[in-house]
């Protein structure tokens, strides 16, 4: 089987997925005053939705100290574990050539140097921390973010839907709330945490994941053709909070069952 010929793509969430902590949370905790009541009133406030993730990023950058960039990546590299099992998860998705990329809502300082670390070269799609030349000033770029919308940093329904393939279904796997955005688009879900508890309120299928053992243990029966694919299953479920997924669902793939054989 070639990579053109993989009738499935890949795409994980990195903090709190792919790997065990939310990065992000912990170098808040550590690095900016008084990060530990920060970390937690931003997160709460997220999640309660009394602020957007891109407000939420935005204030959560505005105390890392811009001059300590480099000791926090470091820090991160040492203080950040791959989630159980994902090494086997990702040789199954390399063995079968199946084209894998991480799309988080994380920032680019921290992600690649613990995937180098890791040994993992894998396509990224995140936001961007940009710093000036006296290392005085942060910046918070989104490259992937919508051009109209303001929810996110990264709109990972635009993103995940971008990768639509005729030829291919789109698997992504995730554990936050605002993971719903891209499991509401995705062709097949694995859900852990929040993510898992919303797709069970709203009705998105999905598939149960603590560590990654299960994932690939599935995974695993469909590559090799021991179990068929899941059906497709309905666009627009119509209760998104996010206008974006929700137009999105509403649009049908081009793609059929047929062109996956």
């Amino acid at each position: 089987m070639t990579r053109a010929e993989s009738p499935v793509q890949m795409l994980i969430d990195f903090d709190g997925t792919l790997v065990e902590p939310n990065v992000a949370i912990l170098l808040v905790e550590q690095f900016a005053t008084d990060g530990e009541r920060v970390a937690k009133e931003v997160d709460d406030q997220l999640h309660a939705g009394q602020i957007t993730l891109r407000e939420a990023w935005q204030r959560q950058v505005d105390l890392l100290p811009a001059d300590r960039l480099p000791e926090m990546a470091q820090w991160a590299v040492e203080q950040t574990p791959l989630r159980a099992g994902a090494r086997e998860l990702l040789a199954l998705l390399s063995r079968h050539q199946v084209p894998t990329a991480i799309v988080s809502g994380g920032l680019d300082f921290y992600i690649h140097p613990v995937l180098r670390a890791a040994g993992i070269s894998l396509p990224v799609y995140c936001d961007v921390l940009e710093v000036d030349a006296e290392r005085r000033h942060t910046t918070l770029a989104h490259p992937y973010g919508h051009p109209t919308c303001r929810l996110c940093g990264i709109c990972k329904a635009q993103t995940i839907r971008g990768f639509a393939s005729e030829h291919r279904l789109t698997m992504f796997a995730g554990d936050g709330s605002t993971d719903r955005y891209a499991a509401e688009v995705a062709d097949i879900v694995f859900a852990r945490r929040r993510l898992r508890l919303y797709c069970e309120s709203a009705g998105v299928p999905y598939f149960p994941f603590d560590d990654f053992s299960p994932v690939t243990a599935q995974l695993e029966q469909w590559l090799t053709g021991k179990e068929p694919w899941p059906a497709r299953r309905p666009l627009g479920l119509g209760r998104s909070d996010c206008p974006i997924s929700r137009e999105l669902a509403q649009v049908p793939s081009a793609r059929t069952p047929a062109a996956l054989a």
